[in-house]
């Protein structure tokens, strides 16, 4: 009986020990998804994230309503963010491997939760906001992403106030 336990066990460590992923694919990605968020980031660069995003690309739009949307509307986003805001930062709390739905093994996909601070351009006002985001990577263009935060309240909250829109006119 001491034997079959043992041997189970021996069996058990060393499956478990070949069961670690691949993480090459999700190192490669890693980097590729770094450097396109960085483009936000005070200074802008919207022509690398431009050559940086496919044009097949399906991304996950965090504005209420809209959906999942495609190349121009990713980079009619870009410009939007890059031209309305300054002094922007992003702070990485974790940087995650993405799985795959059917599998749930890791596929190479990049995730990360965050939060972007900077302020609006118009209103001069501040914002700090907790993001989640998600990328696919091919032949280091991001293919598919998503946003996930309060896009359509961050936007509310840094817009003019009424009473100076008013004096304004």
């Amino acid at each position: 009986m001491k034997k079959l336990i043992l041997l189970i066990s021996i069996a058990f460590v060393t499956f478990s020990c070949s069961n670690t992923p691949d993480m090459t694919l999700y190192k490669a990605n890693l980097g590729v998804a770094k450097k396109y968020l960085s483009t936000y980031e005070s200074p802008t660069d919207f022509e690398l994230f431009k050559s940086m995003t496919a044009e097949n690309i399906e991304h996950q739009s965090p504005m209420y309503g809209v959906g999942k949307v495609g190349y121009d509307q990713v980079l009619a986003q870009g410009e939007f963010y890059m031209n309305g805001f300054e002094n922007v930062s992003f702070k990485a709390d974790a940087w995650l491997p993405g799985v795959n739905e059917e599998t749930l093994l890791v596929d190479g996909s990049v995730r990360v939760y965050g939060t972007w601070s900077g302020n609006n351009i118009a209103s001069g006002k501040e914002f700090s906001i907790d993001t989640y985001h998600y990328f696919m990577v091919e032949n280091g263009k991001v293919v598919a992403s998503g946003d996930y935060f309060d896009a359509t309240g961050m936007i509310m909250a840094v817009q003019a106030d009424a009473t100076e829109e008013s004096s304004e006119e």
